[in-house]
């Protein structure tokens, strides 16, 4: 009877003890967040690590609805989402962001697509401003209203249109995106400290 009752207070301590929230550089990820209009907070969906020579450069968590991912087709911008990229490199100048950013772009992208989203993709370089470890950009998409991206210390924009944002979500969760990017975006993570760069 005793050995029950040990048994069944773990149990109740393990579940009444909150899991460690993910850490990017620092910052930490919270499991869920409560976004305005909807009526249940957005769960963590996934987390992922963007490397350059093996070295961390940024992190990225993705929250939304619960069923967001059993959707399917989540690059196609029917689901509302939040992405949170965290810089991990310590000072990168403007040029350099700018320069990432682009070649992403391009990389998921067709000539085509660029020369019609051209004056967007112009409008989101711009705002892009240099980087330092722990700064945080916030992509938040809505289909009806557009992305929203927010620069933590900087500039809020807003961009409608969707072909631009189906473009810009399939940077990291397209189907030409970094297959670990997007595998890690959309499959829930083990709650861990993410590794410190060197």
């Amino acid at each position: 009877m005793w050995k029950r009752w040990c048994a069944c207070a773990a149990l109740l301590g393990s579940l009444a003890t909150p899991a460690p929230a993910l850490n990017h550089a620092g910052g930490e990820i919270a499991p869920m967040v409560r976004v305005e209009g909807q009526r249940r907070p957005w769960v963590l969906l996934g987390s992922a690590m963007v490397q350059r020579s093996f070295i961390p450069f940024y992190g990225l968590a993705m929250h939304g609805p619960a069923d967001a991912v059993a959707r399917g087709n989540i690059s196609e911008g029917l689901t509302p989402l939040q992405i949170t990229l965290v810089w991990y490199a310590n000072e990168l100048p403007k040029a350099q962001v700018q320069a990432h950013f682009r070649e992403l772009f391009e990389s998921v992208t067709s000539l085509e697509t660029r020369q019609r989203v051209a004056p967007r993709l112009a409008k989101f370089i711009a705002m892009l401003p240099a980087a330092t470890r722990g700064q945080t950009m916030v992509f938040f998409y809505d289909p009806d209203g557009g992305s929203q991206i927010t620069i933590s210390g900087g500039a809020t924009e807003h961009f409608p249109g969707i072909e631009f944002n189906r473009a810009l979500l399939g940077m990291w969760l397209g189907p030409s995106a970094d297959a670990e990017v997007r595998h890690g975006l959309t499959t829930a993570p083990p709650i861990h400290a993410a590794p410190a760069a060197k």
